[in-house]
């Protein structure tokens, strides 16, 4: 059985209980309002008969003019018959007697313990002349008669009584009403769930479908979900397919970087081996060249390796808070013993102490990557690293240069791996296109991030935070 079968019989079933119950208490309390009505008109013929008696009236007339006064009316079927205490009648509309003895000349039972009873007015259903009677017994104050007055069940008693047919009617008509609109209303949801159903299963097979745009998803919850499942599955798509790209660019740009200094070092030395009687100062120079490319080689290949590899789980376990101060002047010290940065002066402005939380030798790689960064490509003649504040638990810190900066086509794109502003001019000088893709990384591994902008008085200025440590 399909879902919207499954929601609407129990959903139709809950409704008709619902009307039936409802109306079953609607007729009920009906009823019983209009039982109460007759009773109370019962007991006021009693009421006017035993005032009668008391004014002196004559009871016989009394009687007559009530039966005379409900003629025509629900009290239609009306009998009235007054006792004295021994059994006597007193007064009686004749055609409809109320008789205390049966045919036998016994008591009738139920009158009798309907007259035995010590109550001002005694209301009781009876079986008398072998019609079912409702039959009103009451008493005068001094117990010398008894007025007993009684409404068969039937005649205009009866209509009184009775259920209006048209109440079944709007039961019927209600419930087939509910009924159809229980059915679309199930159908309009169960549609939007087969058509989620429909969707996901799409997306369990890594196919949609041509038309998925003419799909129509409905406007409510089970739409929205299906709408943001469409557009994560979308994303999810793209991201795949741009990072299987990133991977194919990645592999041809790592194939084309080895192929050079791989290609140089295989010339010299196929041209050593074809000469034999080469001079010594040429093979020297070419031994150079060989190991100049082969530390190159080495170089590529230990960097390509550390951005692969370098992740936050790989260092998490390897991070130490260390004092930033002391680090920039260890980087001071190897700017200048090791040439980095011959020509250009370096500063630092961090105050002392200025803990964080981060991976001393490998931070020192990165801001050495920048300081070789600005030394080949920058032309600048200062370069300066700065604390620039805490907030939200990152310390942020930049590192300036003054030379000439890149175009704004190219900023947002100097950390992508192996990207050179000037092929020629960084082949020549020996970039890969892997330092500033290797700052990048090892600053996030930390916890970090970094950016790059143009300094409007020239250079740039990279922005970098590191989690600070805890006091």
């Amino acid at each position: 059985m399909r879902l919207h079968w499954r929601l609407y019989f129990p959903l139709v079933a809950m409704l008709w209980l619902i009307i039936g119950i409802t109306i079953f208490y609607f007729v009920s309390h009906e009823k019983n309002r209009q039982q109460q009505n007759l009773e109370n008109r019962l007991l006021n013929v009693n009421n006017t008969v035993i005032e009668a008696y008391n004014n002196g009236v004559n009871l016989q007339e009394t009687v007559n003019f009530i039966r005379l006064f409900t003629d025509n009316t629900t009290l239609t079927p009306l009998r009235i018959t007054v006792y004295d205490k021994y059994g006597t009648m007193v007064a009686d509309n004749p055609a409809t007697t109320i008789n205390l003895y049966e045919a036998d000349g016994t008591p009738n039972p139920a009158l009798a313990d309907l007259l035995a009873q010590d109550k001002d007015n005694n209301i009781q259903n009876i079986i008398h002349d072998e019609d079912k009677s409702m039959i009103c017994c009451k008493a005068s104050p001094d117990g010398m008669i008894y007025s007993l007055s009684a409404l068969p069940y039937e005649g205009e008693v009866v209509t009184f009584l009775s259920t209006d047919p048209m109440i079944w009617i709007v039961v019927l008509v209600l419930g087939v009403l509910t009924s159809v609109m229980a059915y679309f209303g199930v159908r309009a949801i169960c549609r939007s769930v087969y058509t989620l159903r429909d969707f996901a299963d799409n997306i369990a097979s890594d196919h949609l479908p041509d038309n998925i745009d003419t799909w129509h998803f409905s406007r409510d919850e089970l739409g929205d979900v299906s709408r943001n499942l469409l557009t994560l599955y979308r994303d999810k798509i793209r991201a795949e397919q741009s990072k299987i790209d990133h991977e194919r660019l990645v592999s041809r740009n790592i194939s084309h970087e080895l192929k050079t200094p791989v290609g140089i070092i295989k010339g010299y030395i196929d041209t050593i081996i074809a000469d034999p009687d080469m001079p010594e100062s040429v093979k020297d120079d070419f031994l150079a060249r060989i190991q100049q490319n082969t530390d190159r080689l080495a170089s590529l290949i230990t960097d390509v390796s550390m951005v692969m590899r370098l992740s936050e789980q790989e260092l998490a376990g390897h991070l130490s808070v260390i004092d930033f101060h002391y680090l920039a002047v260890t980087l001071a010290e190897d700017i200048v013993n090791g040439h980095v940065a011959d020509g250009i002066a370096f500063s630092y402005d961090i105050p002392e102490p200025c803990f964080v939380v981060a991976h001393e030798s490998l931070l020192i790689n990165a801001l050495l990557n920048l300081a070789y960064n600005t030394a080949r490509h920058s032309g600048a003649t200062q370069m300066k690293l700065a604390y620039e504040g805490l907030h939200d638990g990152l310390s942020t810190f930049t590192f300036t240069d003054n030379g000439n900066g890149v175009a704004e086509e190219h900023i947002g794109r100097l950390f992508e791996l192996f990207y050179r502003v000037d092929k020629g001019r960084t082949r020549k000088n020996g970039g890969s296109g892997l330092g500033l893709p290797l700052v990048r990384k090892i600053i996030t591994s930390m916890g970090g991030t970094i950016t790059v902008e143009n300094v409007p008085t020239g250079g740039l200025r990279f922005t970098f935070t590191i989690p600070a440590a805890q006091e």
